[in-house]
């Protein structure tokens, strides 16, 4: 024992201590000589000043320590074995043997290596050779992962005195299951330190496939469909592999990929000539590749045989000519508004024993009560396929108007309007315009304010879903401002502005560069339906029309129009003026010096376009492709069928369009929840649509649209709702929609033939919170099927739900993880959070444990209790006349030889 001193919370107190000591001197130096010395008063005036002094010290906070030899230090030494450190393990090796060598052997050291799951290679104890000797014979755990944060959690509860111990990790920092952040706080509050020392890998030459995504949309058997495979890499230059592709473990072809040291995406194109379970696994073989077990990624296609269509029509017979042409391949239900009302599913689940939902010219105004929120939850939730198609219109005052696709109509519905993947609203097309000004020498004069004000006018016009950019046309065109939306429409007004400033009248007319350079501006716009190009000039241009035609069909090939507005121009090149604007599908506006005033005017109306008329027919057109999907497969644009009608609506901003008219969208498709939507804008009974549909070419484009709008998966209605969370090797599974009194069970059974045999028994599943969070660990690569069954009481099953997952490989394989923080970021922050220091010495891992036990105690206890009994002694000694007993003794003599005396 050494250092000991008493501890008084309030020190200030023990002032009380001179009253206390007069209190107690005063009764006593009062009393007379003669009892001063008595036996009771000496007493007296002891225990009352003992009591004083106790209550006193009571009062004050009194308390004692001492430190004492720490015999309790404990220090445990996490080693990371993962196969992402591997490289480092010797280092690591050493450092561990240095920490076990610096010991004096007054320290409990014990070492756990960790990957997978942890070892415990050397049980905590103070014979430092034999934690060594146990360390190095030691097995190492599964290689294949890092759980740095089990680790941690499992060292700690090693720990028999956390105040005094603390946990080392050597590791990388790279971590693929749990989170070290999310529990290192509560570790360090119980008093363990962390410290960390950081194993830096080397580079290593990498090429891993990161993912593989499979179409969403239905897959046509023995059509081609495209597989995205994205690959990650850091070689280099250009390097060369090969890319196959096996079928529930069966080549199904292979490809030759260049691979340029960046993330890629490679499409695949792929076909499968069989319904059922699709397990495919891509192999990438590269040379220079360090890690192999990330060249193999699984994905799975489930080609079930969906084919129960139910199809509903406004009225009797407006679908059979589409129930007809679906009827060779599909099971067609055929109900229609006026006739079968009654008959119209009412509930999920009875909508639920179809696959796919046709409305054939029905609005929202024609949907039973309740009709809208259960097809909304059909498609949404369960992932059932719906395609709208339009059909007869009808007539106000003498005019057609849609039926199905009534703007007004389907402004009204909640769902409806929701869930297609067009807009029917008042519309018109977005525009992207260049304007280029003529600021050669003739434009001198009241001619280029003129243009620049029909400029300004232009953009005046547009709106914010617009696009613009500004050119100068001299001898060399100079682009003034790139094509900007028009939300910026300050500047795009400045770079106005500024045409011709400082060398107007300078410079020739020459076409060809600034015809080239504005589509080439105008080509990279996304998003609008039309690309235009006005020039407005007062001079023939100095080049011949064959020198700049070539840039004018390569824009109309782009889609990019061009109009001329020609300012008091020559009448000897009126002419290839116009024919000019003509090669460009434009307009040519000749305009005399006096009518200067009307460019403004002139300019507004080339841009103008109408709105999108919510009906248009009478006249042929045809289709073009803009979204080649699987709609379109095989499909030649040139052979696509005439329609002579459409609805004008807009095409949602996610949604693809594989078929467009000349502004509006014909067919439109996109992913709404769990299942597909399509909107065809016209009608396919025959009215606007006989050539097509009498046409093998608009036959099989139909069929691959119902094709591509069936599910992936079954449509469940079991009410079961399944979520789950996956942390490379941990599965979490969340079952929501169990009654009370149902319990849930899940199976989990791996299906792929190489890891069957392995995982005989299937996936063990733990289950917790009543049976509706269930965790478990899938370790090998492969397909796995999960079912989640819901039983009654009585153990009977309610409902059943299937779902599949794959696994291809380990976090620890994944060198372009995206996980933060990682690496020495990790480390640092891990030993931060535990009261601990990043170390690079080995003997610095004994910083901050101390050599002695600071020891309190609190005797307050104690000294109340003797207080109160110097108190009843005080008491005692005052009122009673006691004798000691080495008096009583001598009494006792005395009477005993006064006894003898009156004997003799």
């Amino acid at each position: 024992m050494q250092n000991f001193r008493f501890n008084f919370t309030h020190p200030w107190l023990l002032l009380l201590l001179i009253p206390a000591i007069g209190l107690t001197l005063l009764p006593y130096l009062r009393a007379s000589k003669k009892y001063r010395k008595t036996r009771n008063r000496i007493l007296s005036m002891v225990f009352h000043g003992l009591a004083m002094v106790l209550a006193i010290c009571l009062l004050s906070g009194i308390s004692f320590s001492y430190e004492k030899p720490n015999l309790e230090n404990e220090l445990i030494i996490l080693v990371d074995t993962s196969d992402s450190n591997e490289e480092n393990a010797d280092k690591k090796s050493d450092f561990v043997q240095s920490i076990i060598n610096v010991s004096d052997g007054s320290y409990r050291i014990g070492v756990v290596k960790f990957g997978h799951g942890q070892v415990l290679s050397s049980e905590l104890s103070y014979d430092t050779e034999e934690v060594l000797e146990d360390y190095l014979s030691s097995e190492d755990p599964n290689s294949t992962a890092t759980d740095l944060a089990g680790a941690i959690k499992y060292a700690a509860g090693l720990i028999k005195n956390p105040e005094t111990a603390k946990i080392v990790v050597l590791s990388d920092g790279i971590e693929t299951d749990n989170s070290a952040t999310a529990i290192i706080k509560a570790i360090a509050a119980d008093g363990i330190r962390v410290d960390t020392a950081f194993f830096p890998n080397e580079k290593k030459d990498e090429i891993q496939i990161y993912s593989v995504k499979t179409p969403d949309k239905r897959i046509i058997l023995g059509e081609n469909f495209l597989t995205e495979v994205v690959v990650r890499s850091n070689l280099l230059g250009d390097h060369v592999g090969v890319l196959k592709v096996y079928d529930n473990n069966e080549p199904l072809g292979e490809t030759i990929v260049t691979l340029n040291g960046r993330e890629q995406t490679l499409e695949i194109a792929l076909a499968l000539e069989q319904r059922g379970m699709h397990e495919l696994r891509f192999e990438l073989e590269v040379e220079d590749d360090t890690l192999a077990e990330n060249n193999s990624y699984r994905a799975f296609i489930n080609l079930e045989a969906f084919d129960n269509i139910l199809l509903i029509e406004h009225k009797e017979g407006e679908g059979k000519p589409l129930r007809e042409l679906l009827s060779e391949k599909y099971k067609v239900v055929d109900l229609s508004i006026d006739e079968d009302i009654s008959s119209i599913p009412r509930t999920v689940a009875e909508l639920a024993d179809f696959e796919q939902v046709i409305l054939v010219n029905v609005a929202y105004s024609d949907m039973p009560a309740g009709f809208e929120a259960i097809l909304n939850e059909y498609v949404y939730d369960l992932g059932g396929g719906l395609l709208t198609v339009g059909g007869e219109n009808d007539v106000v005052n003498g005019t057609q108007i849609p039926h199905a696709y009534n703007r007004n109509d389907m402004a009204s519905s909640t769902y409806y309007k929701q869930m297609l993947p067009i807009n029917a609203i008042d519309y018109t097309p977005p525009i992207a315009v260049m304007i280029i000004v003529d600021a050669s020498g003739s434009m001198s004069m009241e001619k280029l304010p003129a243009a620049k004000e029909g400029a300004e006018a232009c953009l005046d016009s547009l709106n914010d879903r617009d696009f613009c950019g500004v050119m100068s046309l001299q001898s060399r065109s100079t682009e003034e401002l790139q094509v900007l939306p028009v939300t910026q429409r300050e500047r795009i007004r400045d770079a106005i502005s500024k045409v011709g400033n400082g060398d107007a009248g300078q410079g020739g007319t020459i076409f060809s560069d600034a015809i080239m350079r504005a589509g080439n501006a105008l080509s990279v716009i996304g998003g609008v339906e039309r690309k235009h190009i006005i020039i407005v000039t007062d001079g023939k241009p100095g080049d011949p029309f064959e020198t700049y035609q070539p840039y004018i069909a390569e824009n109309v090939k782009n889609g990019i129009t061009m109009s001329i507005v020609s300012v008091d121009v020559d009448p000897g090149d009126v002419s290839q003026m116009e024919k000019t604007a003509a090669e460009g599908g434009g307009s040519f506006y000749g305009i005399p010096y006096a009518e200067l005033h009307t460019i403004p005017t002139i300019m507004q109306r080339d841009l103008a376009l109408e709105a999108v008329a919510e009906i248009e027919y009478g006249e042929d057109f045809y289709l073009k492709i803009k979204d080649r999907t699987s709609v379109l497969t095989g499909i030649d644009e040139a052979l696509i069928p005439p329609l002579s009608g459409y609805y004008g609506v807009v095409a949602k901003t996610d949604a693809k369009v594989p078929l467009m008219g000349e502004y509006v969208p014909i067919y439109a498709e996109w992913r709404y929840g769990e299942g597909n939507v399509g909107s065809f804008m016209c009608d396919l009974s025959g009215i606007w649509s006989s050539a097509f549909m009498s046409d093998v070419v608009g036959q099989t484009i139909i069929n691959n649209i119902v094709n591509s709008i069936f599910p992936m998966e079954d449509v469940k209605a079991d009410g079961i709702n399944i979520a789950i969370k996956q942390d490379n090797y941990h599965f979490q599974l969340n079952v929501h929609g169990a009654e009370e009194g149902q319990t849930v069970a899940v199976e989990v059974t791996p299906m792929s033939p190489e890891f069957s045999s392995v995982i005989e028994e299937g996936v063990t599943v733990s289950a917790l919170e009543s049976n509706r969070r269930f965790n478990f660990l899938i370790e090998h690569p492969g397909l796995y099927e999960i079912t989640v069954r819901v039983l009654n009481a009585d153990t009977t099953e309610a409902s059943r739900a299937v779902i599949y997952r794959t696994f291809s490989y380990s976090e620890e394989y994944n060198m372009f993880t995206e996980r933060e923080p990682v690496g020495e970021e990790l480390l640092a922050l891990l030993a931060k959070d535990g009261g601990g220091d990043v170390i690079e010495d080995p003997a610095h891992a004994y910083i901050g444990f101390s050599n002695t036990l600071k020891v309190t105690k609190d005797p307050r206890i104690v000294m109340l209790i003797l207080s109160i009994l110097f108190v009843l002694l005080d008491i005692a000694v005052r009122k009673f006349k006691f004798k000691w007993i080495h008096e009583l003794i001598r009494e006792r003599r005395e009477k005993l030889a006064g006894g003898d005396k009156g004997s003799v």
